[in-house]
């Protein structure tokens, strides 16, 4: 039985294990998602996969009753209006099971950039949106899994297949709230470690020197679409880190999951400036 604390890795564990253990272990006890992460996993839904809108989403009706506040929620003697705004509230709670809230304007918002990223000269060129069909086009949310220096890996690609002249291609989708342009794009996927994202995604082609190209196809919310290509060097830079990473894993399985950012500080607790 394995009882490390680090039973596999993804891109996210990677991330989060960047800042500190400590930030991993909230993670792996209690993964949380943002609303910049529920806008990007609605917007992946609605590009790649719009028949599982309703498996993965609830779309908030216009009648829908308002949060109860905690004064509500902890008054003696509630009025008959309180109690029939949590009872409403309760049911919709059943209905939502799970699912992540959305609005009807949120759901237009992400089919709107849908229709932008497929008018992108550079998407529409290259064919990226394609489904396979006779080796040309791509399979969408395709999960892949590999063991790598002592650990399991897992994740997700957006779309991993051929483009129109037959290069092999793996490229990722991001919503990247108010950003777009060159340098501003080229900023966020150095920040967020995406060509991390691109090394591990990559792996199988490049250890073993198969050609292979990876995309960014970054949107912002009013549909600007900024495309990247992370080179084979980009990915091999990080694979550094990603290694590193890797050893510190590996430390933490030894040692737990409860330092701060100090763990990546010198031998005295400290970084220096």
């Amino acid at each position: 039985m394995n009882d490390f604390p680090i039973k596999h890795l993804s891109f996210t564990r990677l991330k989060n294990l960047a800042l500190c253990p400590l930030a991993l272990k909230n993670y792996i006890e209690s993964p949380s998602s943002s609303k910049a992460m529920d806008d990007g996993t609605l917007l992946d839904c609605i590009v790649f996969e719009p028949h599982k809108f309703e498996e993965k989403f609830f779309l908030l009706p216009g009648d829908a009753p308002k949060k109860p506040t905690k004064a509500q929620l902890n008054a003696k003697k509630p009025s008959p209006e309180t109690m029939k705004q949590i009872d409403r509230w309760n049911e919709m709670q059943d209905k939502i099971g799970g699912r992540i809230i959305v609005s009807q304007e949120e759901k237009e918002d992400a089919e709107f950039l849908k229709t932008c990223i497929e008018n992108s000269s550079t998407v529409v060129y290259n064919g990226l949106m394609l489904p396979k069909e006779n080796g040309i086009g791509f399979d969408f949310q395709s999960k892949v899994s590999f063991f790598y220096n002592g650990f399991f890996h897992k994740g997700v690609k957006d779309a991993d297949g051929y483009d129109r002249n037959g290069n092999q291609v793996i490229w990722d989708l991001k919503r990247m709230g108010a950003r777009s342009g060159e340098s501003l794009v080229r900023s966020q996927i150095r920040n967020n470690k995406y060509d991390l994202q691109a090394a591990i995604y990559c792996h199988e082609f490049d250890s073993v020197n198969e050609p292979v190209r990876y995309y960014i196809i970054a949107v912002d919310n009013d549909g600007y679409v900024t495309p990247f290509e992370i080179t084979k060097d980009a990915r091999m830079k990080a694979r550094i880190e990603w290694n590193m990473l890797i050893g510190a894993a590996k430390r933490c399985n030894m040692e737990g999951l409860d330092a701060g950012p100090e763990f990546w500080a010198d031998g005295n607790g400290f970084f220096y400036f």
